[in-house]
């Protein structure tokens, strides 16, 4: 095919992928649409293992793969809807599918400035102008990464390496080092620590209050006792945005025991950390606060498209680099092609693996199209809207139960149960009850919500609490009359199953 083909090409190719995204964007955002997917076509084929010869032809289909596009969409989850309450990410906005286009156009990958000139230097302008937003010193510098679990990983792995140096020659047969963690933090810490070479049994879960934050006297007190057994506390994971709660952990307190440990300090700030870089609430602000690396998921509260998330460490890339890299000079040449810099550009070598997607070019160009102010507005407006649901959970009666608050939104995550009456003094059976309604709205198609459960200190014991329903808010268009619907099916559904 040559060059004027393939522009021909494409050009016919994007002008019919508009209209069929857009009239799918159009109907996803009706009223009463299906959120949850439903497969159909020649993808019910291959769910029901019948011949591949219809999935997978010997000539193509040509055009008639527009009817397998809108069977994608049809089995796809419903992201548009302002129904669709059920993980912590929405629908991507606009200009951010146009960063997403861009790059599969562009396809170049960033582990090699060269191969990705553009992409680099975006990148490293966006890594700064976040950790200038964050508060951290002129030396930070961050990279891009496929999710916060992966960025995650990243942070322990460099701090496993910069306090056991020994371990990237003679392995792990040597250290001993404990990795602190709160008991809501999101499953990766777990993962991560089990990657490094740790296991997790040097996982050290520390309790929360009632309220979901960690509890920090306790922290010192597991450091201490961990360290009179010989295991290094070395790394401490603090959570900005609980993946239940949304609580964010008391980071300067936990940085000051950090320095006391000599520990590395990593936030977690995949969900709650919009709330640090464009918010206002002064209990997720880190300026003037010691942190080692922090994480955060654009592609949750931000509206960037899946995915994009951003490690940020405050001694910049070469101390990943001394960690991570091995300097494969066939292919890391250390080329000084982006600009004046006292780090190297080649910064792949700086990470666990080779081929990176330029994921900074499609939050810059959102960043650019819709100016600084949109992000502000965007997690101000998710934060109003989580008080709103609160406050309608708080004073709704109904002759069908009763409602009540887990405890107070401290972000974008509003967690409560709706008991029936049948139920009402039967607590051990809320949670069967929570399961049961969220499965019947969620099988019913129009509406997506989910449940979860956590471990609370009631100012004498630790407990584990029944089944809640979390709403976390991400989508701007969900409206107070979004959250009525809501609320209005948990009742229903609640009357179907408890007459």
């Amino acid at each position: 095919m040559d060059s004027d083909d393939a522009a021909v090409e494409l050009r016919k190719l994007l002008t019919e992928a508009a209209h069929v995204f857009s009239e799918y964007v159009r109907e996803s955002q009706q009223p009463g649409a299906q959120v949850s997917g439903r497969i159909q076509g020649v993808i019910a084929d291959a769910a029901q293992s019948e011949s591949d010869a219809r999935m997978f032809p010997d000539a193509g289909v040509g055009s008639r793969v527009w009817d397998d596009v809108r069977d994608v969409c049809a089995g796809a989850a419903n992201t548009w809807s302002s129904a669709f309450l059920y993980k912590l990410y929405a629908a991507p906005a606009p200009m951010g599918i146009v960063g997403e286009t861009l790059l599969a156009v562009l396809n170049n990958n960033a582990h090699v400035t060269r191969a990705a000139p553009s992409g680099a230097a975006i990148e490293q302008a966006v890594a700064r102008k976040l950790a200038q937003l964050l508060g951290f010193p002129s030396s930070a510098d961050g990279l891009t990464f496929p999710g916060g679990s992966y960025a995650n990983l990243h942070a322990l792995m460099t701090a496993r390496n910069t306090r056991f140096p020994d371990v990237r020659t003679r392995g792990m047969s040597n250290v001993r080092g404990a990795v602190f963690t709160s008991a809501h933090a999101h499953y990766s810490i777990d993962k991560a620590a089990v990657a490094a070479g740790f296991g997790l049994d040097s996982v050290v879960y520390v309790p929360t209050d009632s309220v979901g934050c960690m509890d920090v006297h306790k922290l010192r007190k597991l450091m201490l006792e961990s360290r009179a057994r010989g295991v290094e506390p070395f790394f401490v994971n603090a959570t900005m945005g609980t993946t239940v709660l949304g609580a964010c952990d008391p980071i300067a307190s936990i940085s000051r025991v950090c320095r006391e440990f000599g520990a590395w300090l990593h936030v977690d700030g995949s969900w709650g950390g919009p709330h640090a870089l464009f918010g206002d609430d002064p209990a997720f602000s880190v300026h003037n606060i010691h942190i080692d690396s922090f994480v955060v998921n654009p592609h949750k509260l931000l509206g960037v498209p899946l995915q994009c998330s951003f490690l940020i460490m405050r001694q910049g890339l070469n101390v990943m680099r001394r960690a991570l890299g091995l300097g494969a000079t066939y292919l890391f040449h250390d080329e000084q092609v982006c600009g004046e810099s006292d780090v190297p550009c080649d910064v792949g070598d700086a990470t666990l693996g080779c081929g990176r997607r330029p994921d900074a070019i499609k939050f810059w160009l959102m960043w650019r199209y819709y100016g600084t102010q949109y992000f502000t507005n965007r997690v101000a407006l998710a934060r109003n809207t989580s008080l709103r649901l609160a406050e309608l959970v708080r004073t709704r009666t109904s002759l069908l139960g009763r409602w009540e608050l887990v405890t107070e939104p401290a972000s974008t995550c509003v967690c409560f149960w709706f008991v029936p009456c049948a139920l009402n003094d039967k607590r051990s059976e809320w949670g069967g009850a929570t399961r049961r309604m969220c499965t019947h709205i969620n099988d019913g198609g129009s509406m997506l919500l989910d449940y979860a459960t956590v471990d609370v200190f009631d100012g004498t014991n630790t407990c584990t609490l029944p089944e809640f329903f979390r709403i976390p808010i991400n989508n701007p268009s969900v409206s107070s009359a979004t959250l009525n619907d809501v609320l209005n099916a948990i009742e229903s559904a609640a009357a179907e199953l408890y007459p």
